[in-house]
């Protein structure tokens, strides 16, 4: 059965990059389809948005060899997204992200965030300037704590799964000093067992700064993609509700990856 990735366009730069980044990453993949969504305000919008769509169709087809177009009005954006991501039963939402859009622009930050919010399915944020080169090096950033077999952690697998990655597991603490605590190497023992799999790596930082230690480790590793849920950061659960913890995913240069339960 097709794995659905929905890509929602508003035709601006950055959900067009979005499109690209997506059908690079998916090339020549015959199980995913790529859906290129489009949310239209105004009814006489549509036959032009339906030829951007096409248009885009036929461009991405050289890579993709499975492509679909949708188009649909409504009263709210996230909520029409929300729903169609539900009846096609979606793997994957891939979304732009633009700090500063135009009025018609429906990709603000605060779109996109709230989309990422929804408990549907993964969604990958892709920073507006990001290019495809491949998906070798993935981070995930945790908390190391009450490691178990989640929904969440299911879902990762999957993803994982997809791109076969060199797989880092990343720790930031204030606390950690020469050596781990009993309880952290507990933890730590949990999840390498979970994810044996992948063979990940296990890193555990003492920085103060959570967004300085996430910077730096991608770019020291060479990361190609981040990955945050409830159960791996508790950060993640305040991701969307205030500034500061917002500006690692406006200021991340590669990806972001959320999962939800």
């Amino acid at each position: 059965m097709s794995k659905v990735v929905i890509v929602p366009l508003d035709f601006s730069e950055t959900s067009f990059n979005a499109a690209h980044y997506s059908a690079n990453m998916y090339r020549n993949r015959a199980d995913i389809t790529l859906v290129l969504y489009h949310f239209y305000a105004k009814a006489e919008d549509v036959d032009v948005a339906n030829n951007y769509l096409k248009s885009l169709q036929t461009e991405l087809s050289v890579d993709c060899p499975n492509i679909e177009t949708f188009s649909e009005s409504g009263s709210n954006f996230i909520e029409c997204l929300e729903a169609y991501s539900h009846v096609r039963a979606a793997y994957m939402i891939v979304i732009g992200l633009t700090g500063k859009s135009a009025i018609t622009q429906w990709f603000s930050g605060s779109n996109t965030l709230k989309m990422a919010e929804k408990n549907v399915c993964p969604v990958l944020i892709v920073p507006a300037d990001a290019k495809y080169t491949g998906t070798t090096n993935i981070l995930i950033a945790s908390e190391m704590r009450y490691v178990e077999e989640t929904p969440v952690l299911l879902a990762v697998k999957r993803i994982l799964s997809d791109f076969k990655p060199n797989l880092h597991v990343l720790n930031v603490d204030d606390s950690h000093y020469i050596s781990l605590t009993t309880g952290y190497k507990i933890e730590r023992d949990k999840m390498e067992e979970l994810l044996s799999e992948f063979h990940p790596e296990f890193y555990f930082m003492r920085l103060f700064d959570f967004h300085e230690a996430i910077n730096l480790f991608v770019k020291d590793k060479q990361i190609d993609m981040i990955i945050i849920g409830p159960k791996f950061h508790g950060f993640f659960s305040k991701l969307f509700k205030t500034q500061h913890t917002k500006k690692m995913i406006y200021q991340s240069k590669v990806p972001v990856l959320a999962v939800h339960e």
